[in-house]
């Protein structure tokens, strides 16, 4: 049903299939986890260094959410542990591929929010302080770290992240990677050489994204509504959330026809996720913003709203961008005061009223 295709989209998004059809070289075993097409520069660039024995400690991948970064960060430790790398890519058959394979490299940590929680825990970096000052597994190897999404730690958990940043112990690579990278600490930053991730090429993503889903007429849509970000609209898919946000978008025409008021359309939400909520609305002003700026085309049930103005549409996205780091870092808000002020203010930027409260 819809929730079990939900769940698959979610897996799909943070360990995608079929990656290794992407890989930078188009070699190695199709078990380990390798790159997207459309992350050659960054993967050539990171080769480089490498080769020229220049390779940072600290790395902080940045771009949106849903292009593969998470699949990246892990085909790159997985070939600074290889043993027997073949252009920078892991072998996938000495044994230190074989104990990443199962699962059981001593190596290697990743620290991500624990189940069913939104942020990392200072008790999570405290442990990966013991972690890294311990000796490699194997002699003349890396302790090798991957921390996502670094925006999901919080003031005390970054502080806490610094001193390994600083001196790092041995041979250590800490690996961050974020989907807005200005919501990080300036301290965190300036510690990690930075490699920013764009969106993919529309023809590239297209291509992959339609050889995910077998060729279905909505790959088109489907890349659209993601704004242009493949994996995100394979998660879109998988969770049937087009229909979702396509519905959410007749409601919301429903307040300006005066159909309903917006604590109405507030109540009728209170099923759904915030996070959820925010990934439409984002995708929704990113789209106004680009249709104002830039004259590029816009859905038909977002027309109602080209008459703001410019800088009201920045700011409601920026308040989002905010909201969407605030539940991050794990803040416990009432979801329907937040879907209230989220209508409220947009309803007043729409109509040129003072903004409500704040979160």
């Amino acid at each position: 049903g819809a929730g079990g295709r939900a769940r698959a989209g979610r897996r799909a998004a943070a360990d995608p299939p079929g990656a290794a059809r992407g890989s930078p070289g188009g070699g190695g075993m199709s078990s380990m986890p390798l790159s997207y097409p459309w992350q050659m520069p960054q993967w050539q660039q990171l080769a480089g260094l490498h080769e020229g024995q220049r390779f940072p400690h600290a790395l902080l991948l940045g771009g949106p959410s849903g292009i593969g970064k998470l699949q990246f960060g892990r085909a790159l430790l997985c070939s600074l542990l290889c043993e027997h790398p073949k252009n920078f890519l892991a072998c996938g058959e000495c044994h230190s591929c074989q104990l990443y394979q199962s699962g059981s490299h001593p190596d290697i940590r990743e620290l991500c929010p624990e189940e069913g929680k939104r942020q990392i825990g200072v008790d999570q970096v405290r442990a990966l302080q013991q972690f890294t000052s311990q000796s490699a597994y194997r002699e003349g190897g890396r302790k090798l770290v991957l921390i996502h999404p670094a925006e999901a730690m919080n003031p005390y958990t970054a502080n806490a992240l610094l001193k390994t940043l600083e001196e790092p112990a041995g041979d250590t690579v800490l690996v961050l990677l974020s989907h807005s990278p200005s919501q990080l600490l300036a301290t965190i930053r300036s510690r990690c050489v930075q490699l920013t991730f764009p969106l993919p090429e529309h023809n590239s993503a297209l291509k992959w994204l339609q050889n995910q889903l077998g060729q279905t007429e909505d790959a088109e849509a489907l890349l659209r509504e993601s704004g242009g970000r493949p994996l995100a609209a394979q998660q879109l898919y998988e969770s049937d959330g087009l229909s979702q946000w396509r519905g959410q978008d007749a409601a919301l025409a429903e307040v300006v026809e005066g159909k309903k008021t917006v604590l109405q359309l507030a109540d009728s939400w209170q099923d759904r996720e915030v996070p959820d909520v925010l990934e439409w609305w984002l995708n929704r002003l990113a789209a106004l913003i680009k249709h104002l700026s830039a004259g590029q085309p816009l859905d038909a049930r977002w027309q109602a709203y080209t008459s703001m103005a410019l800088p009201a549409v920045y700011l409601q996205y920026e308040q989002a961008l905010n909201l969407r780091a605030t539940l991050l870092r794990g803040a416990a808000l009432n979801k329907r005061l937040v879907l209230e002020k989220l209508l409220l203010d947009w309803f007043d930027a729409f109509y040129g009223r003072a903004p409500s409260r704040a979160y």
